[in-house]
């Protein structure tokens, strides 16, 4: 065994440090333009505004052109969920005000409370992975684990699994 594991043992990488990444990055990434922030805002509206004045369009495919509407409409709400996680990070723009103001633009269009979420999301930052802290992430220690049923060991992620939890519970 000790044989194998000097065989299959991986050199440990040589990895920038945060600086040199930070230092390759062009300096213009990290200016706030409102004008560009407000680009992208409408971009997503105009975008999302489309797709459902042409949704008819897409049900005359069938299943086909729904599955691609979802897809579209999808993959355009979780911009809008990023300008508005933008904003709570106050990269949106350099005055607070505006990035709250449209954080709440941003995120009432997918029903996400911008205010709440980003305080949870800035208590996330503040304790990433601390095991007892990190709301956002909560980690499971190894004891906590093997203590779990089948179920809730093997299919955790799955959000169906809460119900099937539930449903075992109740029986």
């Amino acid at each position: 065994l000790l044989l194998l594991s000097s065989i299959f043992k991986r050199p440990k990488p040589n990895l920038p440090s945060f600086e040199e990444i930070r230092r390759a990055v062009p300096s213009s990434c990290f200016e706030k333009s409102l004008f560009k922030s407000l680009f992208y805002l409408v971009f997503d509206f105009i975008i999302l505004y489309a797709l459902y004045r042409f949704v008819g369009i897409f049900e005359s495919f069938g299943i086909i052109g729904l599955f691609i509407w979802y897809c579209c409409v999808g993959m355009f709400g979780s911009s809008l969920f990023i300008v508005g996680h933008d904003c709570g990070h106050g990269t949106f723009s350099k005055y607070t005000w505006v990035n709250d103001l449209f954080g709440h633009i941003a995120h009432a269009p997918i029903l996400a409370p911008y205010w709440p979420w980003q305080k949870s999301h800035r208590l996330h930052h503040q304790y990433t992975s601390h095991i007892d802290n990190d709301c956002g992430h909560p980690w499971v220690v190894e004891e906590d684990f093997m203590t779990r049923d089948w179920i809730s060991r093997n299919f955790a992620k799955i959000p169906l699994s809460g119900f099937i939890r539930l449903v075992n519970r109740l029986e």
